[in-house]
């Protein structure tokens, strides 16, 4: 059985939703600010790949080590959606869009200055 002293509070009628990082509420959470504007590392070569495995076979294009902020990415990830008419999402400092967008994702990332 878990012990009291290592439980976490996850919801306050007081506060509403508590982060379990800092324990503070979302809206006065500092963690989560920073985590979202925080850098990945990467190794500097902006690389875009296509997946099937795993997606019952519908293929999604991956772009990765973009040196981009979670925050950026998400605003590059819509940017992207909106200009190829797809879906997509930001996952572990990736994008990811649905169908084979690499040819269309390279020529607009070099545009954005983003690919050599």
């Amino acid at each position: 059985m878990k012990d009291i002293a290592d439980s976490h509070l996850i919801y306050s009628t007081d506060k509403g939703s508590i982060c379990p990082d800092c324990s503070k509420s979302i809206k006065e959470c500092v963690c989560r600010k920073l985590r979202m504007n925080a850098l990945p590392e990467t190794s500097g070569k902006v690389k875009i790949r296509h997946e099937t495995a795993g997606r019952k076979n519908k293929g999604v294009t991956i772009i990765y080590s973009l040196p981009l902020s979670q925050e950026q990415l998400e605003k590059l990830a819509k940017k992207l959606k909106s200009t190829f008419g797809t879906g997509g999402t930001v996952k572990d400092y990736t994008i990811e869009l649905q169908g084979d967008q690499r040819e269309k994702v390279a020529v607009e990332l070099r545009r954005l200055g983003y690919l050599d």
